[in-house]
């Protein structure tokens, strides 16, 4: 279990806890990532697995469990 605590960064109190919250996400070994990758991220991701940037988006979609 893990106690959230919204650290003082004089933001929003919403703000803080969104911070405290992506650090406790963090700290359990998961992150947070887009639901939809960039180009970016694609090209590297085909150059990493030497496949398509069409199948990467695949790989893409199916570690996030996302249907297409």
């Amino acid at each position: 279990m893990v106690t959230i605590h919204a650290p003082p960064f004089g933001r929003s109190n919403a703000f803080n806890l969104s911070l405290a919250l992506i650090e406790a996400l963090g700290s359990t070994g998961l992150t947070v990532v887009s639901a939809q990758p960039t180009p970016a991220m694609l090209e590297a991701g085909a150059h990493a697995a030497n496949i398509e940037p069409a199948d990467a988006y695949r790989v893409y979609a199916a570690m996030i469990g996302v249907e297409i």
